[in-house]
């Protein structure tokens, strides 16, 4: 897949080409012009917070990635600063979805848009293809809902829109809302093209100035004319700005350089304006003194030149933005190698490792690390900081889409997880093979093939027969099964250590308890075979003891011939063609443990007729769940298992082969939440490498 960095340009953030899923897009040429979700994720994280400018030029694709890549837009503009995107060309389908994430959306005069219902296709029968419809409403729906909330019509008319599969030129497109402007029209307004951050920041300015303003009576205010004019600094205070825009003058009748007469003040009036007019500028630029954006000289020489609050203004946002700092690329590489240490320490530590990177951060706990990523602060309200903590992302600057705090605590559940699963025995690998990686969560067919391999003799001319063959398949699919887990402020503030352990813990225990009951559960209800709709255990199978019988020489003598004399797929009854196969296993219930101990321990026979000379070759596995206490179990019944030719098939999903903690995307301060998940399959698959008596 192509690094996310590349959809940079100038400064600017481009999408061009088709949108693609991340699965989809790691196939792609590198010449292939197209964008997906993590490629989105990467350039926006690259990107220095404040206003942002995107491109589009897209004929739309997946919807899935289009809504991941609106979301990831509108939580940037939400938290960092205002994000205008253009339409260069053409925005459909998926791409105008895209669009309706940014704060402001234009197009150029040439470009057009195109919205329409989702598509898919189904394969199957009448009710596959009936739930791909509803699906299709669904999508049809939910998408509606985000086009109506950010052009303000009615989910109802936009599902209109939609299905009507509607093509809109710029101005047609500002008209219905689905823009804010035309991108370098010369009547756009000025003002509306000035980025909403700075628009914000004047406004907040403005209300101050006002309030302070208002302060002052103004019945000492003198018409034109009645006295003595204002010092040139004083003048300046009390100008009327000019609008935003030079035609609203010309339309009054005014030209637009003129400037109304500025009112006549007493010399008294007019020191009490220019204390009103610095005490202004200083009061809206105390909270950039105190965040380190502006210096206080820089503020006393706004005051100094006689600047008006608004003027002064937008002086300190130019400056501001002036010195946000230019990030390179070698520096983001040594910062990267750091950050990555921090942030291996920091889970070391939670984890309970002394060494390493995790030695500067020794004995770390929850709170403490919520407080460390909070950084340095005037504020001693500890929740306050606890909470500020819980969503910064100052480390890795939102990359993961989690917060700081998010990504460390789910690296340490996980880590911690994969630590306890692999801690547990899998006793059901008693019954099993090697695991098969499951592409996706459709059936498997786990195809034997086999047939009349028997050598036949040549043929004078040198012509061999040639063999038939016979394949057989069961079908095996993976589940995903999970539970939320959240991890509150509540419990980081009262420092609840436990939870990086007991949580991991209780699901890395769940996680094996859901695979010996997916397991076990094919031995205990002799589960049916998909390729012939017999039991696994069955006498048309050869596997199944004609009468159940007590653990003994005799019994499991008997078994093992069964199990010796069984063909592979394909023979015929008159072959003698035999696999084989020798019993290693003798699989018990919790009731037959003893039973079992004994049978493989032995003690040396007074003759040679009470010998057991199967001792040494079957190791016993006891198992509860076929147990009478598990429903359908029972107390008697046992198995003889080859782990050469095992009985049953287990899948893992490609990628996930052992349980795992996600974060929900998300910078929530309040809590981390996190979906624990574990996708695995079994399915029967041979009965020749098993043998079963019911028991006495």
């Amino acid at each position: 897949m192509k690094n996310g960095t590349e959809l940079i340009l100038g400064g600017e953030i481009i999408l061009s080409g088709e949108v693609l899923n991340d699965e989809w897009a790691g196939w792609m040429w590198e010449d292939d012009v197209f964008f997906s979700p993590a490629m989105v994720r990467q350039a926006l994280a690259a990107m220095p917070d404040g206003p942002l400018t995107m491109r589009i030029n897209s004929y739309g694709g997946h919807t899935a990635a289009g809504e991941a890549i609106r979301a990831m837009i509108a939580e940037r503009a939400r938290l960092k600063g205002p994000v205008t995107m253009i339409v260069e060309g053409v925005a459909m389908s998926a791409a105008t979805l895209i669009l309706m994430g940014a704060s402001r959306r234009e197009m150029t005069a040439g470009s057009i848009l195109m919205i329409h219902n989702p598509s898919g296709g189904a394969w199957g029968e009448a009710e596959d293809l009936r739930k791909e419809a509803d699906v299709l409403d669904l999508l049809q729906r939910t998408f509606a809902a985000v086009y109506a909330e950010a052009c303000g019509q009615t989910i109802e008319a936009v599902m209109q829109i939609m299905a009507e599969e509607t093509y809109y030129g710029p101005e047609d497109a500002l008209a219905g809302g689905w823009v804010h402007a035309i991108a370098g029209a010369q009547d756009d307004d000025p003002s509306a093209l000035v980025p909403v951050e700075i628009v914000t920041a004047r406004a907040q300015m403005a209300q101050s100035v006002a309030r302070i303003m208002s302060r002052k009576e103004t019945k000492n205010v003198r018409p034109a004319g009645a006295g003595q004019h204002p010092p040139a600094k004083v003048m300046a205070a009390t100008e009327t700005a000019p609008t935003a825009n030079p035609k609203e003058n010309s339309m009054s009748g005014n030209p637009a350089a003129v400037t109304p007469a500025a009112p006549v003040m007493s010399a008294e009036d007019a020191v009490q304006a220019e204390r009103s007019r610095a005490r202004a500028i200083r009061e809206m630029a105390t909270p950039f003194v105190a965040a380190g954006r502006v210096m206080q000289a820089d503020v006393d020489a706004l005051i100094d030149q006689g600047l008006t609050p608004d003027t002064a203004a937008t002086r300190l946002l130019t400056t501001m933005a002036a010195r946000e700092p230019t990030l390179s690329r070698g520096t983001a590489t040594i910062t990267r190698d750091e950050t990555d240490t921090k942030l291996e320490g920091m889970i070391g530590a939670l984890m309970g490792e002394k060494s390493g990177p995790a030695e500067q951060f020794k004995g770390l706990r929850v709170k403490r690390l919520a407080q460390e990523l909070a950084g340095p602060s005037r504020n001693f309200n500890e929740a306050e900081s606890i909470r500020k903590g819980m969503g910064a992302t100052s480390m890795t600057g939102g990359a993961h889409g989690v917060s700081d705090f998010a990504y460390i605590t789910t690296e340490v559940m996980n880590r911690t997880l994969m630590r306890e699963y692999q801690a547990r025995p899998a006793t059901w690998s008693a019954v099993c093979g090697a695991p098969v990686s499951a592409a996706d969560f459709r059936e498997q067919h786990a195809v034997r093939f086999g047939g009349d391999f028997q050598l036949k003799n040549v043929q004078a001319n040198g012509e061999y027969e040639s063999a038939t063959l016979s394949d057989e398949a069961e079908g095996l699919r993976v589940e995903r099964k999970g539970r939320t887990i959240k991890l509150t402020f509540e419990a980081v503030v009262n420092d609840d250590m436990g939870a990086f352990t007991r949580i991991p813990r209780e699901f890395a225990q769940a996680a094996r308890n859901m695979e010996s009951s997916m397991v076990w559960t094919i031995i205990r209800t002799n589960a049916v075979l998909k390729s012939d709709s017999k039991a696994l255990f069955h006498a048309d199978h050869g596997n199944l003891a004609a009468s159940g019988a007590v653990i003994s020489v005799t019994t499991v003598g008997a078994g093992r011939a069964a199990m010796w004399q069984q063909k592979a797929l394909g023979r015929k009854s008159t072959d003698d063609d035999f696999l084989m196969i020798e019993a290693d296993r003798l699989i018990v219930p919790p009731a037959l443990e003893l039973a079992a101990l004994q049978f493989v321990n032995a003690t040396t026979p007074n003759s040679d007729g009470s010998t057991n000379p199967y001792k040494t070759t079957l190791t016993p596995v006891v198992v509860p769940h076929i147990g009478a206490a598990a429903l359908g179990g029972s107390n008697t019944a046992w198995y003889l298992v080859s782990s050469a030719l095992p009985p049953v098939q287990h899948a893992y999903l490609e990628g996930y082969e052992a349980p795992s903690v996600v974060t929900v995307e998300g910078m929530n301060p309040d809590v981390v939440t996190m979906n624990a998940r574990h996708i695995f399959g079994a399915a029967p698959s041979e009965y020749r490498g098993a043998w079963k008596n019911p028991g006495a």
